[in-house]
């Protein structure tokens, strides 16, 4: 391996003394001695910002392993959001699998693993690493093969520390200037991303909002909004666009108090919540014509709740063939 990597600080956290051992011993001969490690995640979760590697077992605590890597990309913890990041498994199942796109990580080593496994990781991440994109529930590399027709999204380009550190970049550069430039231009897309996806979840749930009783999948994607206004006020810039996206902010989070605590809206509450997630996906949406965003928010309204509709028919078909075979 070409590049020194003595400087990279590196957090490994498995709840086996063993593997922790095995590991560390495979880094040190890469020349990696600034190891800290931790056999759960409580004691890794105050790790300073100059760790430059996060490495972790996936397979302890029900993914809350997973669940912590997606609260460091989104800048939740005391880590750098753009801190490297791999896990190991033992049993790369499907599930497992989906949870660990989903959380934001670089790459995934599944044990046993061999030094070389082990060092090739380390040097895709370090000279290959892929540029990040931003969705309402998602900031991480693009794993995308290739992009849905008519799609834009955004490719970020965020610090690497582990190339800083090993190509002797570090000292020449303002890691943290790097760092809050990156974590801007994300705070921006998830401003975009947020205002379309409260706008989604709130027309989705409208026909089961207008019924009475209320039906309980519009009422759990009504509330799921919540969240996401949540994040969404957090990352807002100072200024105009704050005072104004605020207010509808407050407005939104009355009602779907108000629904959560009653579970109902009169009528002319639910028209109130629709037109105050269209007003703020106009302000947040920053395009020249937020009627085409609004049909946009539409179709993957009518996509969703078709893709749903398959689901919910696959689930009554094979459950029928299966009471057919039982009763053979």
């Amino acid at each position: 391996m070409a590049t020194d990597l003595s400087k990279i600080q590196t957090l490994l956290v498995d709840a086996d003394l063993n593997t922790r051992r095995i590991l560390r011993a495979m880094l040190a001969r890469m020349g990696m001695d600034k190891v800290t490690e931790h056999a759960n995640l409580t004691d890794a979760a105050g790790s300073p910002a100059t760790i430059d590697l996060v490495i972790l077992d996936a397979d302890q605590a029900e993914g809350a392993a997973l669940r912590w890597i997606h609260a460091i990309r989104h800048g939740l913890t005391t880590l750098n959001p753009f801190v490297g990041a791999i896990v190991m498994t033992w049993n790369p199942t499907q599930q497992m699998m989906i949870r660990f796109a989903g959380s934001g990580a670089d790459d995934i080593l599944v044990k046993p693993y061999s030094p070389k496994q082990v060092q090739d990781r380390l040097v895709n991440l370090i000279e290959n690493r892929k540029k990040f994109v931003v969705t309402s529930d998602y900031i991480g590399p693009d794993r995308r093969r290739s992009p849905r027709e008519g799609q834009v999204v955004q490719l970020i380009d965020v610090p690497n520390p582990l190339r800083l550190k090993c190509t002797g970049e570090f000292d020449r550069v303002n890691i943290h200037e790097l760092t809050a430039h990156a974590a801007q231009v994300i705070d921006s897309e998830k401003v975009i991303r947020h205002g379309f996806q409260v706008a989604f979840l709130v027309e989705f749930a409208l026909p089961g909002l207008s019924v009475h009783p209320p039906e309980k999948r519009a009422m759990d994607h009504a509330l799921r909004a919540a969240h996401v206004l949540e994040d969404l006020e957090r990352r807002l810039p100072p200024g105009e666009l704050r005072l104004e996206a605020t207010t509808h902010i407050r407005r939104m989070e009355n009602l779907l108090g108000i629904l959560k605590t009653r579970g109902a809206l009169p009528a002319d509450e639910v028209e109130a919540l629709r037109r105050e997630a269209h007003a703020l996906m106009g302000l947040t949406s920053r395009v020249d014509d937020p009627e085409k965003r609004m049909n946009e928010v539409l179709a993957a309204v009518v996509g969703y709740r078709t893709r749903l509709d398959q689901l919910t028919l696959a689930k009554t078909t094979e459950a029928a063939a299966s009471a057919g075979g039982a009763g053979a």
